[in-house]
């Protein structure tokens, strides 16, 4: 298979099969952390539940990498419950990916923004005393409401935020501090205390527009797809509708030309197969009854031929021989004169013949 830039020309199956070959441990890590891509015809919703499995599996997928890294660093803080934040962080990832593949990725993102916002409270509020270095974790807050707003619903990202506000005051406020800490805090509060809360309010409000944003683009993109497919559907039916309507005006015109065996060629569900059905219907009856008036004008005409017969042997003091017409007094005929159908004379070919003057 070429693995050039896809045209236009392959099938779907062919581009996810190229996908696959190229990124083969990104197709595995999402088969088996997320739940399966839809079908081309599926749903936005769908559509949209898969990319929200898709993205919370590649977040966990880095947040795996960024934790266990974070191991060595851990070790060399003099906080000890860093390193218990940390490695519960990393085991609640297994969980979030067992809720995300079972079609659960709302559950998975609760469980992560839950668990890093108490596992960042509790190193907060465990750092004893604090001091100004100590006081930069509070800008990594931000991850937690970057969390919540890729992974749930994009107001939500307003609770944590103020929840962050919160463990922040609250910390600057009550916690012990140390000298240094103390001291600044005394001349330099509100300046302090602007700038974690400022970051807070900035990624939330960023990150709320862009999410929802995003998530409008889509609902865009979507209905925009929706209405192209529409209008495709529409020019089809529309297609199908006026050569259906052709085909009906052609029997019509072969109808009222005299033949009466033409049919509309419909199948079950095209456009206006149950009027060509209920046409075709209304054909075989209308050529039946063709034929029964035919053979009923045949049946007139050969009595008629009969009776003239039996005058002019009358007239002529003839014997009287009634030959076959054909026609469905023939065995009524035969019965007269007392033999069989098959050894009956029949009509001869000349002009004053009844198959002659009814032909």
């Amino acid at each position: 298979m070429n693995k050039g830039i896809p045209n236009q020309g392959w099938s779907p199956n062919e581009l996810v099969e190229q996908k696959s070959e190229q990124h083969g441990l990104v197709q595995w890590w999402y088969n088996t952390t997320s739940i399966p891509d839809p079908p081309a015809n599926a749903s936005f919703a769908q559509r949209e539940a898969a990319r929200k499995s898709h993205l919370l599996s590649t977040i966990v997928f880095w947040l795996l990498v960024t934790f266990i890294l974070f191991i060595p660093g851990c070790l060399a803080l003099p906080n000890p419950y860093v390193l218990y934040a940390d490695l519960g962080m990393l085991a609640l990832c297994i969980p979030a990916l067992i809720f995300n593949r079972a079609k659960k990725p709302q559950t998975a993102g609760i469980l992560l923004t839950f668990a890093f916002e108490a596992a960042l409270t509790m190193v907060i509020f465990t750092t004893w005393p604090l001091d100004e270095p100590s006081i930069q974790q509070y800008e990594l807050f931000v991850f937690g409401e970057l969390l919540c707003v890729s992974l749930l619903a994009p107001g939500t990202v307003f609770i944590v935020m103020f929840y962050n506000i919160a463990v922040i005051v609250v910390s600057l406020l009550w916690q012990p501090h140390d000298l240094v800490l103390t001291h600044d805090l005394a001349s330099q509060f509100i300046p302090m205390l602007i700038r974690p809360v400022g970051v807070q309010l900035m990624v939330a409000g960023v990150s709320f527009l862009w999410v929802l944003g995003t998530n409008q683009a889509a609902k865009r993109a979507d209905k925009a797809e929706m209405i192209a497919k529409l209008e495709h559907e529409l020019a089809d039916q529309k297609q199908e509708l006026e050569e259906g309507m052709q085909q009906l005006l052609d029997v019509h015109v072969a109808v009222a030309n005299g033949d009466l065996s033409a049919r509309v060629p419909f199948s079950q569900g095209k456009v206006l197969w149950q009027i060509a059905s209920a046409l075709n219907t209304l054909l075989v009856r209308f050529q039946r009854a063709s034929l029964a008036e035919r053979e009923a004008h045949r049946v007139e005409e050969a009595v008629k031929y009969q009776v003239q017969g039996i005058q002019r042997a009358k007239t002529y003091r003839q014997p009287i021989v009634l030959p076959m017409t054909r026609t469905l007094i023939d065995p009524m005929i035969a019965e007269l004169q007392g033999q069989t159908i098959a050894n009956a004379p029949v009509p001869t070919p000349d002009t004053n013949s009844f198959d002659q003057r009814t032909r």
